[in-house]
């Protein structure tokens, strides 16, 4: 395969993530988190008292990436880690009243950013999207 710059999907992918990042880290400047940081949060209030090693899983970041969002965020005061009751050797996460103070405002930033990602596409365009996406990601863990 011979593929210019401009005709690499690897290309694309990466300008349009950097295009998405920027424009939720510029959204996100007025609740005090970034694109980054949300993620953790978005993880969080879903399903509080998770590890860091299961969120590091369901995120697909390094450990080391994550142990910097962690500290950030609890320097924030948006969460807490609580040593676990049975291991002691677990920490486990939970969000503090500060975290959930910025929930609605981040989801419907979120939203906004879906709604800008998802423009001028057919549901039907969408659905392919999402399933070439994923197949992507597949690729990936083959």
């Amino acid at each position: 395969m011979n593929a210019t710059l401009h005709g690499s999907i690897g290309f694309w992918l990466k300008k349009n993530f950097r295009n998405a990042c920027n424009y939720l880290d510029q959204r996100l400047e007025e609740q005090g988190v970034t694109n980054s940081q949300l993620g953790v949060l978005i993880i969080l209030w879903e399903q509080e008292g998770l590890t860091q090693k299961e969120m590091v899983h369901i995120l697909g970041i390094q450990p080391a990436s994550m142990t910097f969002l962690l500290r950030g965020l609890e320097q924030k005061g948006m969460i807490r880690r609580l040593q676990d009751k049975v291991d002691t050797r677990i920490n486990r996460i939970y969000v503090t009243d500060n975290g959930l103070s910025i929930k609605q405002a981040c989801l419907a930033i979120v939203e906004e950013g879906e709604q800008m990602i998802r423009q001028g596409f057919s549901d039907q365009e969408i659905a392919l999207m999402l399933h070439w996406m994923r197949r992507v990601d597949t690729n990936f863990q083959d």
